[in-house]
This record gives structure tokens, C-alpha cells and sequence, in this order.
């Protein structure tokens, strides 16, 4: 599980170093409320399985190590002026370590509110190479649906501490910011069962 978590970690590492402006809600934090996270800003309602479990924002920050009130109201935009990056939400399923987490990325602050999602995601590789990640990368990109709300996904393929899973990247450009929810699947499920728990 440690293992897993590190490879998480790096993950959102990588995103850190790496905007269809579509107005709307402004950047904020989803609200989770039982077993379902709603999140205005990004469109998207993602409903857990029973056995999974929510990072606590004590937890989400202490990930980060920040102070979770940088996670709380207006600060969330204070504080992604001073973190390249910053995690809204994190799941996981303890018994197979798949997790799923939601973050933001402020690209002016990263590279630049133009890049386009190719170049970002070539960034990506570089990244996880320098990191001595070994990562199988998609030969394009794809578009697809989170309930309604349309992402760039590139699913690849990790192998780490001995372990092969699948990790995707669900991958959109808003005001400036690049939302991401990073799936990472060692065992249990597969990509369709987390799609499905989207709405």
C-alpha cells in the first residue's frame, strides 16, 4: 500500500511540473456528502463504492504538507499562486490500493495558460522519465466523458516496485487552470468500472 502511495505522490509531482475557458462556476473545491463528491467547478458527481474511502482534508494536506486551511474557500486560489498544484479530493479502496484523485494545476505558475494538452502531456513524459518512472504512454490522446463533462484522457501503462497497473490521466484545461483526476488501478478494478461511477 506504502508502494502505491509513493507512486501517487509521484504522480501528482509530475502533474505539478507540467485552458479552454469556458466560464461558469469559478475554481472551488467539491463537497462530498456520503459516499458521493460533487464538484461544480469541473461538471462532474463521482459516487464511491461502499468499501472505498475519502481523505479526510486533514489527510489531503498533510499529503501536500501545507496547512489544511489553504484548502478552505478563498485560500484555495491563494494557495495555488504559491503550489504549482493543489489536490481537491482523494479516494481509495484500501484492499486493492486503486485510488482516484482530483487536483488542480495552476498553469501560470507551471508553464503557461496556452499550452496546448499535447504539449502538456509531452511535458508529462519528460517528467516521469527524469523521475526513472517506467511509463507506457498512449499513441494519442482521446477524448471522453465523465458523466456529461468531456475530458482528454491518456491511459497508460506503470511499472513500479514491482508492480504493473494502469494509470490514467482525465485531463481539462479551465481559466487558466489544468483540472486532472488521476486514476490509478494495480488491481480490482478496470478503467470502464471507474468511468461508470461517474455522473
Amino acid at each position: 500500500m506504502k508502494k502505491i502511495f509513493a507512486l501517487l505522490l509521484a504522480a501528482l509531482m509530475v502533474v505539478t511540473l507540467v485552458a479552454c475557458n469556458l466560464g461558469g462556476p469559478e475554481l472551488s473545491r467539491g463537497e462530498i456528502d456520503g459516499n458521493v463528491y460533487k464538484n461544480e467547478f469541473l461538471g462532474i458527481e463521482f459516487t464511491k463504492p461502499a468499501s472505498w474511502r475519502y481523505y479526510s482534508d486533514e489527510e489531503i494536506a498533510s499529503t501536500m504538507n501545507i496547512a489544511v486551511d489553504n484548502l478552505k474557500g478563498e485560500n484555495l486560489k491563494k494557495s495555488l499562486e504559491k503550489n504549482p498544484a493543489i489536490y481537491d479530493m482523494m479516494v481509495v479502496d484500501q484492499s486493492t490500493g486503486s485510488n482516484i484523485n482530483v487536483g488542480y494545476e495552476n498553469l501560470r505558475k507551471s508553464f503557461s495558460s496556452n499550452i496546448s494538452m499535447e504539449k502538456y502531456v509531452e511535458e508529462l513524459k519528460k517528467v516521469m522519465k527524469s523521475e526513472g518512472m517506467n511509463v507506457t504512454f498512449p499513441e494519442k490522446l482521446e477524448k471522453v466523458k465523465l458523466g456529461d463533462v468531456e475530458f482528454t484522457k491518456c491511459e497508460c501503462t506503470v511499472k513500479a516496485y514491482g508492480i504493473t497497473m494502469t494509470q490514467v490521466y482525465y485531463l481539462k484545461k479551465i481559466d487558466g487552470y489544468m483540472a486532472s483526476v488521476i486514476v490509478t488501478l494495480p488491481s480490482g478494478y478496470s478503467v470502464a468500472d471507474i468511468e461508470a461511477m461517474f455522473k
